[in-house]
């Protein structure tokens, strides 16, 4: 694997470890999400592609929630060192950043933006229930069904 990708790697796993006193239990919930991020790794080329698929795959915000969680449930140390700003670490942090952004981004969308389906579905549901209404969009659909039948096996010249 590509040096500069095992440094971005190493750079986030050891954020859990110089910042906070990591139990045995969120150990292994560490190790097993890097397990997954050197999966992904390993199909990268460089350190430019890795963090490219890294921010876009749901591995970063797995990240991200694990942070949170651990730095909810274990002690921060005294004298955590103060983050690295200039190569990897900077970049590893920027990534980090970027993907989080992206991700608050498309989730306050979906969250504010319905998809056209779902308000067709949801004017359509309405639509049912109203006495009278139910009954003639069946009726159209039977009708509509019908004529689909016809074409299909209708007498063809």
């Amino acid at each position: 694997m590509d040096k500069d990708i095992l440094q971005s790697i190493k750079a986030r796993k050891d954020a859990f470890y110089a910042s906070f006193n990591v139990s045995a239990e969120a150990q292994k919930k560490i190790d097993s999400l890097f397990e997954q991020i050197e999966k992904l790794a390993s199909k990268c080329k460089n350190v430019g592609e890795f963090e490219a698929e890294f921010s876009k795959s749901p591995l970063n915000q797995k990240y991200l929630d694990l942070f949170t969680e651990i730095a909810t449930k274990c002690t921060p140390k005294a004298a955590a060192p103060k983050a690295d700003t200039s190569g990897v670490g900077k970049m590893v942090a920027e990534g980090v950043a970027a993907g989080a952004a992206e991700s608050a981004i498309d989730q306050a969308i979906d969250n504010v933006v319905p998809t056209r389906a779902a308000v067709h579905q949801k004017v359509y549901d309405e639509a049912r229930k109203i006495p009278g209404v139910g009954g003639a969009i069946d009726a159209a659909e039977k009708a509509g069904y019908v004529g689909h039948l016809a074409k299909l096996f209708g007498k063809k010249k």
